[in-house]
């Protein structure tokens, strides 16, 4: 069972694990294949914080540092640790100042070699780390297989320029007769299109003309019919007044 981290594990906790100081490399824990993009600075500190004080935790991209303020709590939390699985990725932990000893023995350097640098020792560290771990061949291109006798090209029949002549007259009227045969080909279709629309337009036409047609005997049929009530409404009151007279 784990246990709970402690307040006294993360308790004064920076983001400076790259110490000079050769003794402090022991107490050093790296820890790789982290997937950083989910598991933050204070994810990794509720983790190792059970094995210890922790002076300094840095979370890089794709790995991490945790500063333990002895090596014996950084030996526990390797020991505890490596081979845990984390947000789906195995982590590869081990003391910085520690090579795995499964790395290659060609490419193996020593503490003091790997930490002399001025520069960043956490950069210098994973860059050493993932060069021991694949090993990628060297891109230097392979030489070209000795000739075993001079290569003599061979003669080209010449051809006449007649003949030639004659080809190149043969391929042009060729290409001109199929461009030609193109646009007359597309010729035709425009004429058919403008043919079908001609068509289109003038069936329109006919029924517009029939339209107005029937309109105009509407209207004319109205204006009989409203002249006709007009007579019927005059010879009503024209007889109204003869009774009354």
């Amino acid at each position: 069972p784990t246990k709970a981290p402690t307040d006294f594990g993360l308790m004064a906790s920076s983001n400076v694990t790259n110490k000079t100081d050769p003794r402090s490399l022991n107490s050093r824990v790296f820890i790789g294949n982290l997937n950083t993009l989910l598991v933050t600075k204070a994810d990794v500190e509720a983790i190792f914080s059970k094995y210890g004080k922790i002076v300094g935790c840095s979370v890089h991209k794709g790995y991490a540092f945790v500063q333990y303020a002895n090596e014996r709590n950084a030996r526990a939390a390797v020991t505890g640790e490596d081979g845990r699985m984390i947000v789906g990725q195995v982590l590869d932990i081990n003391l910085a100042g520690e090579p795995k000893p499964h790395r290659s023995k060609t490419t193996k350097r020593s503490a003091g070699d790997m930490y002399s640098s001025s520069f960043d020792l956490d950069y210098d560290f994973q860059r050493d780390y993932y060069d021991r771990m694949y090993s990628y061949p060297s891109r230097v291109p392979a030489p070209p297989p000795p000739l075993s006798r001079a290569v003599i090209p061979s003669k080209r029949p010449r051809v006449s320029l007649s003949g030639g002549s004659s080809r190149r007259t043969k391929s042009s009227f060729s290409s001109s007769s199929k461009s030609s045969q193109r646009n007359s080909s597309s010729r035709t279709m425009k004429v058919d299109e403008l043919q079908t629309i001609k068509r289109e337009l003038t069936q329109i036409k006919s029924k517009v003309d029939d339209l107005l047609e029937s309109l105009e005997r509407m209207e004319k049929d109205h204006s009989k019919k409203s002249d006709e009530d007009d007579d019927e409404e005059e010879g009503d009151l024209l007889e109204e007044e003869e009774v009354s007279l």
